[in-house]
């Protein structure tokens, strides 16, 4: 399995606290290790439900966990786990392949652990409002770039070359697009190409479209970035990275003074790449 940045802090955080109490990982460890992070919607988490990791850290004093001998090894933990908290990071993993993802994040963290069948985190949870904490850091959500002072990064050098797309392109672009992503992004692309200058960019290993992205397509929508996606066998290696700043390049020379990013899945990803910041939820 592979985490993100965050999610590995959050392991980390769920392994010390273990360590005080249980000497094995909980599924509630986890959700302890979420609770502790401060950065992200971790951090916004914190901001609207400020008495949660009171309540939870009151309730895992009072339980008493069904303890296995041993528990575990599972990596990345040094600390054994139990079968069950290893039953949450299969779930994890499954819900982070269904999205077409590389790296679980602290989304599919959490959803698992409210999924998994685990009385004792069941307990945990009782009488809060487990809605809300799920919106918050486990739904998509949309992000903000300044453009304000932005200018385009150094782009590393590699066998892959970027365009902008051309009517010419419009018949390979969506027969990649349907195929890696399925059709709900067609209609969208079908936006992008009612443009003398069309908003999308791809990228080609040689003649082959291993990714595109876009913007001012979605609902015809002006700032909006997206969609965005690259093969899945070509993930991981600056593919996105690079067509994300074609497109805010162009965006800031448009005249755009900040780009909107919706519903993005991997948070920490535009975090990293532009410095994208969530757009908080209402309380």
């Amino acid at each position: 399995m592979k985490f993100t940045e965050r999610c590995l802090r959050i392991l980390n955080y769920a392994e010390s606290e273990a360590i005080k109490k249980t000497k094995v990982i909980y599924p509630v460890h986890l959700l302890m290790g979420i609770l502790l992070e401060r950065t992200g919607v971790c951090a916004e988490l914190n901001i609207n439900y400020p008495s949660l990791i009171k309540i939870v850290n009151e309730r895992v004093k009072e339980m008493q966990f069904v303890r296995e001998d041993k528990g575990i090894s599972y990596e990345p933990f040094t600390t054994n786990i139990s079968p069950i908290t290893k039953h949450v990071l299969d779930i994890a993993s499954d819900r982070m392949k269904r999205f077409n993802q590389v790296y679980i994040n602290e989304g599919h963290l959490l959803d698992a652990i409210f999924r998994v069948n685990d009385q004792s985190t069941k307990k945990i949870l009782e009488g809060l409002d487990v809605s809300r904490i799920f919106e918050i850091v486990a739904y998509p959500r949309d992000m903000i770039v300044s453009l304000k002072e932005y200018s385009l990064p150094k782009i590393p050098s590699t066998n892959i070359t970027y365009k902008r797309v051309e009517q010419s392109d419009a018949a390979l672009l969506k027969t990649f697009i349907e195929k890696e992503f399925g059709n709900g992004w067609l209609d969208s692309i079908e936006n992008g190409f009612l443009n003398v200058k069309i908003p999308i960019f791809m990228a080609l290993d040689e003649e082959h479209i291993v990714g595109f992205a876009c913007f001012d397509v979605v609902r015809r929508k002006k700032g909006l970035f997206g969609p965005m996606g690259t093969s899945f066998s070509n993930r991981v290696k600056g593919i996105g990275y690079t067509l994300l700043h074609f497109c805010l390049r162009e965006m800031k020379e448009i005249g755009y003074e900040y780009a909107v990013i919706g519903e993005a899945g991997p948070l920490e990803f535009y975090e990293k790449a532009c410095n994208a910041v969530v757009i908080p939820r209402g309380s």
